[in-house]
């Protein structure tokens, strides 16, 4: 016999089946007769090897047990004490929009289970005709079209970041080339140019190197999704790097009147894989200097305290809340309103964290609305002076 009320159950029944598969089940039944059939009709079955069945009385217990363990699909009786018909379909699946949903209806409640389709179940049975093989057809057919669906939906993002890669990569190289042109006209070493040219010239590579920047980054991002972020440690002269970095963006910072201070504490050489932290670096400085107030200024600072490096990038831009700050480093996160420290594709800072972890450091960002943001990565700094 089955506990009813508010009570949960949670009842295995082993057999001897066609298959070795576990399926885990949920049913929310008030009516203690139905319980008890359906119970019974799972004991009974041969296409699982083994059933777990959770049973509740009411949809709030529902939405608890479902919060707390996992299951494969869920048996739902529209005429709940605690629930109005089919919107418990709607808060079942506001919560675990993936499970599979089954409604049990009665004889003349045929128009209000379709209305439960529409609003997202898989499929409907009416409890006067329900027998063991169509419940369990009912079953299958409601787990394996959402484990189709789910392998439809990793195909087709797999698909899209290859093809997002192919662009990316695609598109990268012919944005370089144009750089490596513009710098040539710029600095009119294919003839001089008036004043009106050459601003023209500046915005078009500050446009074009904005473009490469989130092309670089997208490409980065997909090597570290296919085969981790590998690090050649070489000694390397950060300052220097900086120095690169800030003079790569200076055309931003010069358009803006932000100023770019820098303050270190490195005397040596230290073990980084150039290539990766620059972009790590670089993709901090861009943010300082885009998002900082006009002729504000960015504090780029390098302090050794013990074995520790700390390498900060402060700007004095409008800041951000204690929410935004704890998804800054989320893959393809960003904020919609500011698209505050997203450089426009969301994975900026995502990549800079993955660069630093694989380095065996770690970054953190403090931020306060309208007083700007630190964004610190903390590192050993092997063969640092000290």
């Amino acid at each position: 016999m089955i506990a009813m009320g508010d009570a949960i159950l949670l009842t295995e029944t082993a057999q001897m089946s066609k298959t070795t598969q576990r399926i885990r089940v949920l049913l929310i039944e008030d009516n203690p007769d139905d319980a008890i059939f359906i119970e019974e009709v799972l004991k009974l079955q041969d296409s699982y090897a083994t059933v777990d069945i959770a049973l509740v009385s009411k949809l709030r217990d529902g939405l608890v047990w479902l919060s707390r363990a996992n299951f494969d699909v869920i048996l739902l009786d529209l005429s709940l004490p605690d629930a109005d018909s089919t919107g418990s379909v709607s808060r079942v699946l506001a919560q675990c929009p993936l499970v599979p949903i089954i409604v049990l209806t009665g004889l003349d409640d045929r128009d209000t289970a379709l209305d439960a389709l529409k609003k997202g179940a898989q499929d409907y049975l009416i409890k006067d005709n329900i027998s063991g093989d169509l419940l369990i057809r009912a079953i299958r057919y409601a787990v394996e079209r959402r484990r189709a669906e789910s392998r439809a939906r990793v195909k087709a993002a797999v698909e899209r970041e290859d093809l997002i890669f192919t662009l990316a990569n695609d598109l990268r190289v012919p944005h370089i080339g144009a750089m490596r042109a513009f710098d040539l006209l710029v600095m009119e070493k294919l003839g001089p140019l008036n004043a009106e040219q050459k601003n023209l010239l500046s915005k078009v590579k500050q446009s074009s190197h904005e473009v490469l920047h989130m092309l670089q980054n997208l490409v980065h991002l997909y090597r570290i999704e296919e085969n981790g972020q590998k690090i050649l440690a070489a000694p390397t002269d950060l300052n220097h790097m900086i120095e690169q970095i800030i003079e790569d963006w200076s055309y931003l910072s010069g358009e803006n009147g932000i100023k770019v201070e820098v303050h270190s504490e490195l005397a040596e050489p230290i073990l980084l894989d150039g290539t990766s932290f620059k972009k790590a670096v670089s993709n901090l400085i861009h943010n300082g200097i885009k998002f900082s107030f006009p002729n504000g200024i960015v504090k780029v600072t390098c302090l050794c305290e013990g074995s520790w490096l700390y390498l900060t990038v402060k700007d004095n831009g409008k800041g951000m809340s204690s929410q935004d700050q704890t998804k800054l480093f989320q893959r393809f996160w960003n904020d919609n309103d500011t698209m505050r420290h997203s450089n426009g594709s969301g994975v900026g800072l995502y990549v800079c964290r993955q660069i630093v972890e694989a380095h065996g450091g770690d970054i953190t960002c403090v931020s306060e609305e309208g007083k700007g943001t630190s964004v610190t990565i903390k590192m050993l700094r092997a063969d640092c002076a000290g």
